[in-house]
């Protein structure tokens, strides 16, 4: 049985609730304050930074994968995608590395343009 998609631009297709990708941004912000600390911090237990920064990028994997329902989550994604391809060019990496992020660039940019045709759909 085929999923039912509300129609697009209608207020039935606008995620109900905040916007799921900014809550994910905002989290972000706080892993990446943390990690930057604890690179510095001397006295931090081994291992934490690193953890920490699994944390973030799965944070930053979660966020490519949902539809923003906001501008500043719409934004986050946005420089999500554009860092994804970033890393993706990096010809040290490996194949499987490299094939990795151009996916979530990928999913991060059809998610991004479904929240932005939803909002020019919803302004005509």
């Amino acid at each position: 049985m085929a999923e039912e998609r509300p129609e697009p631009g209608t207020e039935a297709a606008r995620p109900a609730g905040p916007c799921p990708v900014a809550a994910l941004a905002t989290d972000w912000a706080i892993l990446d304050d943390q990690i930057a600390g604890g690179w510095v911090d001397v006295t931090a237990e081994p291992g934490l930074a690193l953890a920490l920064d699994a944390l973030r990028n799965a944070v930053m994997a979660r966020a490519v994968g949902v539809t923003a329902g906001s501008v500043s989550g719409a934004a986050f994604q946005a420089w999500l995608v554009g860092l994804h391809v970033s890393i993706a060019d990096d010809p040290e990496l490996d194949e499987d590395a490299r094939t990795r992020h151009l996916r979530l660039a990928a999913e991060g940019a059809r998610h991004l343009l479904r929240y932005l045709t939803t909002l020019r759909l919803g302004e005509a």
